[in-house]
């Protein structure tokens, strides 16, 4: 009971901090004032040769994914095993 007490008051304050998050506006990251010097542009571009960082970030974005989809299926789960009873 006190678990369920706890994940509603933790559910509530994150539905409260993605709701101030969601009013906030929304910052273009091209449109910043930041650029790379040459030589670190072109070293970068060297490493991702050697290290496919876009195709880590799209395994590591798979992976987050399916870790909340598995999360959000535990816990439907949960909730219609409490339900039963």
């Amino acid at each position: 009971m006190i678990a369920d007490f706890l994940g509603f008051i933790t559910g509530g304050a994150l539905s409260l901090v993605l709701l101030l998050l969601g009013l906030l506006p929304t910052v273009d990251i091209s449109s910043l004032p930041i650029v790379l010097p040459e030589p670190v542009a072109r070293a970068l571009a060297a490493l991702n040769w050697f290290v496919p960082i876009g195709d880590m970030v799209a395994m590591l974005t798979w992976w987050i994914a399916l870790l909340v989809a598995v999360n959000v299926f535990l816990f439907v789960k949960r909730l219609l095993d409490m339900a039963k009873k």
